[in-house]
Order: C-alpha cells, then structure tokens, then sequence
C-alpha cells in the first residue's frame, strides 16, 4: 500500500529527488535548514535556528554526512522537503576516548561503511505540502539507499506523540517504537 502512495504522490505531484550535492554543499545544507526551520513552525518546543547557527552547522557536520544518505524533494525545481541522517559514529567516539587529536578524528571517518546503524535525524516538509506523501517518498528513497550502504539498523530520531501523520507512516513501513521520553510541567512553591 505503502508504494503505491509513493509512486502515485511521485507521479501526481512530479517530485524529484536528488541527493546533497558535496559541490554545492554549504548551500544544500543551508536549504536544508531553511526547509527545517519553516517545517517546524508551530510545533511544541521548537525554536528556529539563527543564519549564524545554520553556518555553523553545516560547516561542523561537512565531513560527517554521506550524500546517499540525504534526499532533498523538489517539485518543479523549490525545495519542498529533505531527509537527512548521520551515520552512528558513537562507537568509534568511545575507542578514541573522545580524543579527535592527534589521529582520533582520522579513526573517526576512516572506513565510513563499516559503520552499521544509522539515525535518521529529520524529515521535514513544507506546511503547505505535508499532507502530499512528500515524507513516504523521502523516506522510500533513504531506506533503500541505506541498504545498499550496508546499514543494518536505523533509529528514526524522536517523533512527537501527536504527530499521527508521521507515526503511522513509519508504524506501516514496520518502524518500532523503542522509547518514549516525557516532559512534564510542574509548579514549585
């Protein structure tokens, strides 16, 4: 069921997609972020990220991001939608203690596929599209990639609890869920 929507929102609303492109990559990562911040308005606890934060993302997260695994959505030629991930570099952060200086940060990125897992951290759409299957075919073009990669688990980040939309996309793909955090408000004194 879940293609079929896929290749009739590709189809009906002519989406292309494409992948970051490392040659233009600090004006990706910036559309990216542009498509984050407009995305979220709205959304319990968010707070949009400055041009300077933006700048400084993208120039901290240049050599950890593997173009496959990113997907930006157009819809005649405007970014409407992106999906981005990192791989799981945790493990090799705790063989090096940390410790980037003086060969840790070459440990670090040497061998990017033999890293296994996977976090997707965000699949943003536009308001105006996000009820246009945008998401489904951002993530039917990152699964698929991921595999190839070699990717063997994958964490889908955290999705608000209201965000019925977004849950039962990944429920019916078989995303389960792992954990829940909660937030509660309470008054003192």
């Amino acid at each position: 069921k879940l293609a079929f929507i896929v290749e009739e929102a590709k189809r009906r609303f002519q989406i292309q997609l494409r992948s970051i492109d490392n040659r233009r990559f600090d004006q990706d990562v910036h559309t990216f972020l542009d498509l984050y911040n407009k995305s979220l308005v709205g959304t319990w606890g968010f707070t949009p990220m400055t041009a300077g934060e933006i700048k400084h993302t993208a120039k901290a997260l240049k050599m950890l991001i593997v173009p496959e695994l990113t997907s930006v959505a157009e819809i005649d030629g405007r970014p409407v939608g992106a999906s981005f991930g990192l791989l799981d570099y945790n493990p090799r952060i705790k063989k090096i203690d940390g410790r980037l200086f003086p060969f840790g940060f070459a440990k670090l990125l040497w061998n990017k596929r033999g890293i296994k897992r996977f976090r997707a951290l965000a699949t943003n759409v536009l308001p105006e599209f996000q009820r246009w299957g945008i998401g489904l075919v951002l993530l039917n073009k990152l699964l698929p990639d991921a595999l190839e990669w070699g990717i063997q688990e994958a964490e889908f980040s955290w999705v608000l609890e209201d965000n019925h939309l977004s849950r039962a996309s990944l429920e019916r793909g078989g995303a389960k869920l792992d954990k829940t955090y909660r937030m509660y408000d309470y008054e003192i004194g």
